[in-house]
């Protein structure tokens, strides 16, 4: 008989030969990462069940199963995603409108595209805020919805985000540079940091002192992503009070 997924466990030949955590909120963790299938009947479950009253037990289990699948749902993580990218693509448009000015004022239909283009770029903007807080609360509260979003579709999804460490959050969209200097043996300029650059973090910080302060961000950036994505817990106020506190210490240096 093929191996099968329970909430108790991993079950072959009628048998649980791999059991899951008593916890049913890690249970169901567990339960959910699996690839195996779960070919169980409803009626079976009493049957196999290690536990003499399974029933509080199967409630929380399957409470815990329906928050996994609503978070990695896909709709609304694309739509970040997408949205994101869209953000950048018509900011490059205003860009290029608002640096060919000169050439295109003498058409009727500039100023109009120009301020249409600003107008859908504020509705995108409203919508990533939205968004992003529901999705990923923690990063947003550390770094803002615009940077979260771009965080989130730089890593193609947040499970990919929640697993980096934070080494590669300090560069993630600084791949290019980092081959560069791969490649060169002769460079020595390596990347500081990639996307994180535009966080009023290392905006703000005083010359020669962005690649700590890169290294502190991408740090929190890294327990926020996880968890976003690996629990329910909102401690994004408390990562960015410590962040602050620890950039403050740097600047007293």
């Amino acid at each position: 008989m093929a191996k099968i997924k329970s909430p108790f466990g991993i079950i072959e030949n009628n048998k649980i030969t791999e059991k899951f955590s008593e916890n049913p909120k890690t249970a169901a963790k567990e339960f959910f990462e699996s690839n195996l299938d779960s070919d169980i009947l409803e009626c079976e479950i009493d049957k196999i069940s290690p536990y003499k009253n399974p029933g509080k037990w199967l409630r929380d289990f399957g409470i815990e199963i329906t928050k996994l699948k609503l978070k990695n749902t896909d709709s609304g993580e694309e739509k970040l995603i997408l949205s994101s990218r869209t953000l950048d693509e018509l900011s490059h448009i205003i860009n290029v409108l608002n640096n060919r000015e000169e050439i295109l004022s003498g058409f009727d239909s500039f100023k109009i595209s120009l301020e249409n283009s600003k107008k859908l770029k504020e509705k995108l903007e409203n919508r990533i805020h939205k968004e992003s807080y529901l999705i990923a609360p923690n990063l947003t509260t550390l770094v803002g919805p615009i940077l979260t979003a771009n965080l989130i579709a730089q890593a193609r999804g947040l499970k990919n985000l929640s697993k980096m460490p934070s080494s590669k959050i300090q560069i993630i969209g600084a791949e290019k540079s980092l081959f560069k200097h791969l490649a060169d043996k002769e460079s020595n300029k390596i990347p500081k940091y990639g996307i994180i650059y535009k966080s009023i973090y290392i905006q703000e910080a005083k010359k020669g002192f962005g690649g700590k302060i890169a290294r502190l961000l991408s740090a929190k950036l890294m327990v926020a992503a996880r968890l976003d994505y690996f629990s329910d817990e909102n401690k994004g106020v408390e990562l960015k009070e410590k962040l602050i506190k620890e950039i403050g210490k740097i600047d007293k240096k």
